[in-house]
């Protein structure tokens, strides 16, 4: 709805900038950006008070100049959040976020812009507007097969967890589906770096402004996201990461995604929040299994004890997504028949790796009987001697 003019100082400060902006496109148009921008800038406002302040409002732009006693009667927003909303209502404050966000290389994308991602419209509290660093996911609206997946999991993980990342990572690039995460240390980064090096996309979604690279060790991840992906937060840029921030944007990891890929996780892993927004949104959540005593493990076992998939294999993982990585076109390992002792020996064998000693104990076989079927899964390219007698799928 048009606002009114209220003959008020606040809309003859603006009027210039006004006219610059006339709304041309209709509502969405990209000339309301500005009053969008304007809004997502007022960090002392809470996400879950974004949906409040447009119900009341009705539009950014109303909320720009809405009499104060309007403003002042919103008590849903606290004192602090009222009282800096009223200082920024200014044609000033609009020119130097545009000047920022323009040195800072950073474009603004509300979510009535035609380029916002509309799989984000679709979830709970959908982020009001995007700062982008880069360029933003590209969906196709028609087509129904998976276009991008998530990868995410512990920052302190385990060799094995972090090369399953990779490769999984790696695969996915080769199929053309970007690789969503948040850029944190561990599993997010190992994942998004490999997407990359494999020639694919990765978008990574932060819980800080766009222009600051949080952890600083990631900052050559950081730049290559820049160059061959992007950088996504609904928060503006300058924002520093604070704790609560992050949990948050996750809901956005797994809104952009088709489908979740859990790798490790401790029972209190953020990995577990990104599932949980993941199901709540209807997308599909996989994880990795392992060892019942393993810390790293025990939040990927709880995910699928509640029904989450479980990644037997790369391959396997692959055809669950509809996808056919071009590894595996004339060889699925799910289609071979293997001994009863072969196949008591895969079974012992997991990501993580396993000694022969451990799978001799495990299977009750003897060591030569071990080792045979060892040598002929190898043969079979189902598992790989990572170091002497030590085994991994």
């Amino acid at each position: 709805m048009k606002a009114k003019r209220s003959g008020r100082n606040i809309w003859r400060k603006r009027q210039p900038f006004g006219q610059q902006m006339k709304n041309t496109g209709g509502k969405g148009g990209v000339f309301m950006e500005p009053y969008w921008r304007w809004f997502m800038y007022q960090t002392k406002i809470l996400p879950e008070q974004r949906e409040k302040c447009l119900e009341y409002f009705g539009t950014p732009e109303n909320m720009f100049i809405a009499p104060r006693e309007k403003v002042e009667k919103a008590e849903f927003l606290s004192e602090p959040a009222r009282a800096a909303l009223l200082v920024s209502r200014t044609e000033e404050e609009l020119q130097r976020e545009e000047k920022e966000m323009t040195e800072k290389g950073i474009v603004f994308y509300s979510r009535e812009h035609e380029a916002y991602p509309a799989r984000l419209k679709e979830i709970h509290h959908p982020p009001c507007g995007l700062f982008v660093r880069g360029r933003l996911p590209h969906f196709e609206k028609e087509k129904k097969e998976v276009q991008a997946a998530a990868v995410v999991g512990a920052r302190w993980a385990s060799h094995a967890g972090l090369s399953l990342a990779k490769e999984t990572a790696g695969a996915l690039a080769e199929e053309g589906i970007p690789v969503i995460s948040g850029m944190a240390s561990g599993i997010d980064g190992a994942a998004q770096e490999a997407a990359l090096m494999a020639g694919g996309e990765s978008y990574a979604v932060l819980g800080c402004g766009p222009d600051i690279c949080y952890p600083r060790h990631n900052a050559g991840l950081y730049r290559m996201l820049e160059n061959k992906g992007g950088l996504l937060s609904e928060y503006p840029p300058g924002t520093p990461p604070v704790a609560w921030h992050f949990p948050y944007r996750n809901r956005i990891i797994s809104g952009l995604s088709d489908a979740v890929l859990v790798v490790e996780a401790r029972l209190k892993s953020g990995s577990l929040i990104t599932a949980d927004y993941a199901l709540e949104q209807g997308k599909d959540v996989y994880a990795v299994p392992g060892r019942i005593e393993d810390p790293l493990s025990q939040g990927c076992n709880r995910l699928i004890s509640q029904g989450a998939g479980v990644f037997c294999s790369l391959e396997g993982f692959l055809s669950e997504l509809g996808l056919t990585n071009r590894n595996y076109e004339n060889f699925r390992k799910n289609d071979l028949t293997l001994e009863k002792t072969e196949s008591m020996v895969y079974s012992c064998v997991d990501f993580r790796g396993k000694s022969l000693e451990a799978i001799r104990m495990e299977t009750g076989l003897s060591r030569e009987a071990v080792l045979t079927a060892l040598l002929s899964l190898e043969l079979m390219d189902l598992i790989e001697e990572k170091t002497r007698y030590y085994y991994r799928k």
